[in-house]
């Protein structure tokens, strides 16, 4: 069972760690002045200080200090200095601490996806919030729910053995049982900050994934990919949650497998009601670029009364991410042929 994670601003890669060179970025967290920030990537000295001072002049406030939600250049790395990740941060195997301290503990239920790997991917993050409903004074932001979805699933995974990449990341925000979920721009992909343009956010991503799943795919038996959003539409339409796919065999066949679970579990806990959610390919940009198989998941109208509460209450959420799970299984068991 493994995770591999990469915290806030810290790359660690397959490869080791990189170095970093002048064009690095990086965005400061809750609590960074520029000593603290310079401090965590090795950067120690007045050198450094200037250095950053001259080279992030125009993104430094009227009192010196950093501005979340602003990202900035990192100095490169004098010759004489070497870069080394604080070990505490590096974080491997059955004890990761993206899902918060209390979560943070993690104990196997099975080994039935211990020859699987996934790429999940969080929709929006960082400057891109994605869609926003308003409820009295609160904001709720589609990539908060996202991403709280993302963690249960992964954790879900994880206990079955899997091998889980999370793409998208907050260095702050653990899986949260809170029904308003607070908004923050810290998240980054696999460290990265991630950029102010669509096509670029997506085309970052996207590499991300690749770039794994290039080494991976002689390693699993099975590799799938999955980006999870909420969708925004009319306040009265009222959505189930429905599945894209890409023009891929095995893209169809998870998005549909997923799709009939779905339509199970609702017929089991909400006997004729009836399940909406649909199957439909996409050409969507990261489905058409992504090289694993993959699906984009909508998992309600976050504008529509009745679909928030799929999003707001912790239990749905929760119920989401072990459908999901339980769905990556049926999947696994229909394209691993024994």
């Amino acid at each position: 069972m493994k995770i591999y994670f990469f915290r806030a601003v810290i790359w660690i890669f397959l490869f080791g760690a990189i170095q970093l060179t002048a064009q690095d970025m990086a965005y400061p967290v809750e609590g960074d002045g520029v000593l603290s920030f310079l401090r965590r990537w090795n950067r120690v000295g007045d050198s450094y200080v200037q250095e950053f001072m001259e080279m992030n002049a125009d993104r430094i406030n009227d009192q010196g200090g950093l501005e979340l939600g602003t990202v900035y250049l990192i100095p490169s790395l004098h010759p004489e200095d070497e870069y080394s990740l604080p070990e505490a941060m590096v974080t491997e195997g059955t004890n990761p601490i993206i899902f918060g301290k209390k979560l943070s503990d993690i104990t196997p239920q099975s080994n039935r996806l211990k020859n699987a790997c996934f790429y999940i991917i969080s929709g929006h993050g960082g400057p891109d919030p994605g869609a926003i409903a308003r409820m009295g004074n609160r904001q709720l932001h589609e990539d908060e729910y996202a991403y709280d979805i993302t963690l249960r699933l992964t954790r879900n995974l994880m206990m079955d053995g899997a091998t889980v990449y999370v793409i998208i990341q907050d260095p702050n925000d653990g899986i949260r049982d809170e029904m308003y979920l607070n908004n923050s721009n810290n998240e980054t992909c696999m460290g990265d900050p991630i950029p102010r343009d669509q096509l670029e956010r997506l085309k970052q991503r996207v590499d991300k994934v690749n770039r794994l799943y290039e080494r991976d795919k002689k390693k699993y038996d099975y590799i799938r990919a999955i980006d999870i959003h909420v969708d925004s539409r009319n306040k009265g339409k009222r959505i189930d949650v429905f599945f894209y796919h890409s023009n891929d065999k095995q893209s169809k066949l998870l998005a549909t497998t997923m799709r009939d679970f779905f339509r199970m579990k609702y017929d089991t806990h909400q006997p004729g009601r009836g399940f909406g959610g649909f199957v439909e390919q996409r050409n969507l940009y990261i489905l058409r670029q992504l090289e694993p198989p993959s699906i984009l998941v909508e998992t309600g109208n976050i504008q529509n009364e009745f679909d928030r509460k799929r999003i707001l209450s912790v239990n749905n959420r929760q119920a989401l991410a072990n459908w999901m799970a339980q769905a990556f299984f049926e999947d696994y068991k229909k394209s691993v042929k024994k």
